[in-house]
């Protein structure tokens, strides 16, 4: 009967064992090593398929899931995005996100989460929000809008689309998004819309613009309301993290929640807000921010008007595959007028923009 590998081995070290009796204990060692390799050999040999399949699925996780683009502060156990990230907008090819939003009610779907309560209850009273008439009284700008608003045209049609040329590095077009977080070196100067009670702080060279869109409504009887303007980086990581655990709350896993919530809620140091560019606008008669909007007159009069001023509809309907972004029909982003015209004439979102521009 021929002997297996195993019984070959143990014979051939008990043999050396006994003629060298000083070896006995090292070979003794040396043999229960090598049944441990021996073992474990065999082992994966006879379950190598198992162990491929799950080699394989942790690398489509990997590859697929929005969690692997998490981004928060260290002290919630991952790495910041100063620290993870120095992708310069300027300079990166844009890579289009390829995650279908999950379909959730409309009624959660709040971009602007200024105030504890809101998540808990939906009351949208206690939001704070910013009329054109809060602003203008106390706004150091307000000589700047006397004049007519030829210039608006002027501007809008100054270039062809076969004229048309834009620059990677001006300030108006930078990309930001999950593939494109907000670079180190980004510079901006924060301005002042005053009122009352509050300042509210955005980039200071589009406060002119959004004032004078604000006047426009006016005049077509229309109110805009501003909500949601600069955040801080700790503000956009506190509003993520009240989103997270909003879900968990309905009975969805933390990696299912962050999935939903990085589509409906822009990933710590990959928002706009957080560089002043962009800004939540509604209506004194609709104060939520859910798609509804878009059907109020003062959504439809942003869609048709906004990008004569220089602002578009950063996360449009049907490019949430681009985006990776819910449809918001609230949220508005500064890209200057000649660029806001050729989205707005081409249909583009802004990653689409860059891919044909930039």
């Amino acid at each position: 009967m021929n002997k297996t590998f195993r019984e070959k081995i143990i014979a051939y070290f008990m043999n050396v064992a006994k003629r060298h009796k000083f070896l006995k204990y090292p070979f003794i060692a040396a043999l229960a090593v090598t049944l441990v390799f021996y073992h474990l050999g065999r082992h994966f040999m006879t379950n190598g398929k198992r162990y491929a399949s799950m080699i394989f699925v942790g690398i489509f996780f990997v590859g697929s899931c929005s969690f692997s683009f998490a981004v928060f502060a260290e002290r919630t156990g991952f790495t910041s995005v100063q620290e993870t990230y120095s992708a310069i907008v300027g300079t990166s090819d844009i890579s289009l996100a390829a995650v279908t939003p999950v379909a959730l009610e409309t009624e959660v779907l709040l971009e602007d989460r200024e105030i504890e309560s809101e998540y808990e209850t939906g009351d949208v009273s206690q939001i704070e929000v910013y009329t054109l008439d809060d602003i203008l009284p106390y706004h150091d700008h307000e000589n700047a809008h006397d004049g007519d608003e030829q210039n608006v045209v002027e501007t809008q049609n100054a270039a062809s689309a076969e004229e048309r040329s834009f620059d990677a590095a001006d300030w108006r077009l930078v990309l930001i998004n999950k593939q494109h977080p907000i670079s180190q070196d980004y510079e901006f100067k924060l301005g002042k819309m005053f009122i009352e009670t509050k300042n509210i702080l955005l980039d200071d060279r589009i406060i002119d613009d959004l004032l004078l869109m604000m006047q426009a409504a006016k005049k077509d009887g229309l109110s805009l309301v501003i909500r949601s303007p600069y955040r801080t980086f700790d503000r956009q990581e506190s509003n993520f993290n009240k989103k997270i655990r909003l879900y968990m709350k309905q009975g969805l896993s933390y990696m299912e929640a962050y999935k939903v919530t990085s589509q409906v809620v822009t990933v710590p140091g990959c928002s706009e807000h957080e560089v002043g560019l962009a800004l939540d606008i509604t209506s004194e008669t609709y104060l939520d921010l859910t798609q509804g909007f878009a059907d109020t007159k003062e959504g439809q009069w942003l869609a048709d008007h906004s990008y004569e001023y220089g602002f578009i509809l950063r996360y449009p309907e049907e490019k949430e595959y681009i985006t990776s972004i819910v449809y918001e029909p609230w949220h508005f982003r500064y890209v200057g007028r000649e660029a806001a015209s050729a989205m707005k004439e081409e249909n583009l979102c802004l990653e689409e923009f860059w891919d044909k521009y930039l």
